[in-house]
């Protein structure tokens, strides 16, 4: 696993330029590099998982420049850590685009983050691109937002994967535990439509902090409702010291939770309290014999001495690595940032290793594809 200074070393529309016209320079670009940044949580409460998502994106992207780059460029990226505080990731990215002149970023993570850099994108003329952010929120897929391209399914989606798997057996109750913030307001607002479209209504829901201060509040509000089951719209600590406390309280309850729990570091943490928790993933399963993508995931860890880091959560750093790589490479040897667009537009049915994204004139959504696994004994994942 990466230290932490191995880590650090290594809203609206905007008016675009006809794609077709050539820029004198790009920033981030030049004869024999390209520059791409990240802003994540590496000291706060999501800092889990972290490592698996630096560590998926540099060894792809080692072996990218190994083996020459991109046409002759090396590929270098900028990764700062903002703690999960959006203040931080505003000057964490006003610094990346004003003195490393990044040409685009990636894996930005976290709801209410992503929300407070998109204004400072937008300003750029032409925008920075957003690839791939670690959020599902709806914010980041409004209409006018060409220069964000979006990977992984929506919170909306995975909520209405959890929704139906609940209603399809039966479950009466079922309550919602949220984090405090951007991204628990939007997850609330998914299952509560979810629910809605079936007729039925949250059974009863409590908020709690990022930091998990409060987590005996919470688990006092929702353990009073006696839920069936529980759908956790939170991510990194909150999750675990919640799953942890209502465990004291009901070893029975059944807990639901979002793909952003998806790291090993979430199941060394809740060790024995993990086994029988249901996890939404957007990405296939990284384990898996059959499909290549996977294979090829867990292979270039091995390589790289990161095989402990294989999760969800770092196969989904990966494919987000190699989807901005094959909008590089299909953007030529005269790259700019509308370039870059038009390059991830003609993605239409890619496949990744026997997964696809599918953009297209206007179309910023690259995936719909959410699945269910749940924690078995030994720390594991299981389908």
């Amino acid at each position: 696993m990466l230290k932490k200074r191995a880590f650090l070393g290594a809203m609206g529309a905007a008016a675009w330029a006809p794609w077709g016209m050539l820029h004198a320079a790009s920033p981030g670009v030049t004869d024999h590099e390209i520059v791409l940044g990240q802003s994540l949580d590496l000291s706060g409460p999501l800092a889990e998982m972290a490592p698996d998502m630096v560590n998926a994106t540099k060894v792809f992207f080692d072996a990218v420049n190994a083996q020459g780059g991109v046409h002759g460029r090396r590929i270098r990226m900028v990764t700062l850590d903002d703690g999960y505080k959006p203040d931080n990731t505003v000057k964490n990215v006003g610094k990346m685009i004003a003195e490393d002149g990044v040409f685009a970023l990636c894996n930005l993570t976290g709801t209410a983050n992503v929300a407070a850099i998109l204004p400072l994108l937008a300003k750029e003329s032409p925008p920075v691109p957003l690839i791939s952010p670690f959020t599902g929120a709806g914010l980041v897929r409004a209409p006018g937002l060409d220069h964000v391209f979006n990977i992984r399914a929506s919170y909306a989606d995975e909520a209405e994967k959890l929704v139906q798997h609940l209603t399809t057996l039966g479950v009466p109750r079922i309550s919602v535990l949220w984090v405090n913030n951007g991204f628990g307001k939007d997850g609330l607002d998914g299952v509560r439509k979810s629910m809605e479209k079936r007729g039925l209504r949250v059974h009863s829901d409590a908020p709690i902090q990022a930091d998990s201060s409060d987590v005996q509040q919470a688990v006092t509000a929702l353990g009073a409702s006696e839920p069936d089951a529980i759908i956790m719209i939170t991510a990194g600590a909150p999750t675990v010291s919640f799953i942890k406390t209502y465990r004291k309280l009901s070893r029975g309850a059944r807990f639901y939770t979002l793909s952003v729990m998806g790291t090993q570091a979430t199941l060394r943490a809740l060790g024995e309290d993990g086994v029988g928790v249901v996890v939404t993933s957007v990405v296939p399963f990284p384990w898996s014999q059959s499909m290549p993508l996977a294979r090829e995931y867990r292979a270039a860890l091995k390589k790289g001495g990161f095989e402990s880091n294989a999760s969800f959560i770092g196969l989904e750093a990966y494919l987000n690595a190699k989807v901005l790589l094959e909008g590089l490479r299909r953007a030529g040897k005269d790259l700019t940032r509308p370039r870059f667009l038009q390059a991830l537009e003609s993605l239409r049915s890619f496949d990744l290793g026997g997964f696809e994204v599918d953009y297209g004139k206007g179309v910023r959504q690259g995936s719909r594809f959410v699945d269910l696994t749940i924690i078995g004994r030994g720390e594991k994942f299981t389908r």
